[in-house]
């Protein structure tokens, strides 16, 4: 049953013959009930602050698991580019690697090219020598007085492998 101070106040007795003074019990009604009109305001303002404060901790729930949420994704994400930059790094190193084993085998080529280079340029160098050594030699004997030679020439060396004859004519 819900009583208000309303109630309480408006209540009336019916009166007895020795019963109890009824302007004691009206005092004492009224008493009560603005007591349980107190009561009622701060049941009520209790309510109110249960439901404000409900709403806040509900609010704050909402906010926590967008927090977490967020969290969560950021934690992904950063796996994601962690991930990601890995595989970059590891495509960038061999990249690098293939790179520098056509650098180096370019490197062993060119190499290789330049001591066939050196060789045919010593071949060629005492080919030159020995020509030169000729030509001076018969230069020499033609100074000296020595024609009777030139009748007969020394042979010259043979060329290398690979190498064209001498031309003929030249000293």
């Amino acid at each position: 049953m819900n009583i208000t101070p309303l109630d309480i106040t408006q209540r009336e007795f019916r009166r007895r013959l020795r019963g109890w003074d009824p302007e004691e019990v009206k005092a004492f009604l009224e008493g009560v009930a603005d007591e349980l009109e107190l009561l009622v305001k701060e049941v009520t303002a209790r309510d109110e602050r249960i439901q404000r404060l409900e709403g806040q901790v509900a609010a704050y729930q909402e906010r926590e698991e967008a927090l977490r949420k967020t969290l969560y994704s950021a934690q992904r994400l950063t796996e994601q580019l962690k991930e990601t930059a890995k595989k970059e790094a590891d495509l960038i190193r061999q990249e690098a690697e293939l790179q520098a084993e056509k650098l180096l085998e370019e490197a062993h080529r060119q190499a290789g090219e330049l001591q066939a280079q050196i060789s045919d340029l010593k071949r060629q160098k005492v080919i030159f020598e020995a020509k030169l050594r000729a030509s001076l030699k018969i230069h020499l004997d033609l100074l000296e007085g020595r024609g009777e030679k030139l009748a007969n020439p020394p042979p010259a060396p043979s060329p290398a492998k690979g190498d064209a004859p001498p031309e003929a004519g030249r000293p």
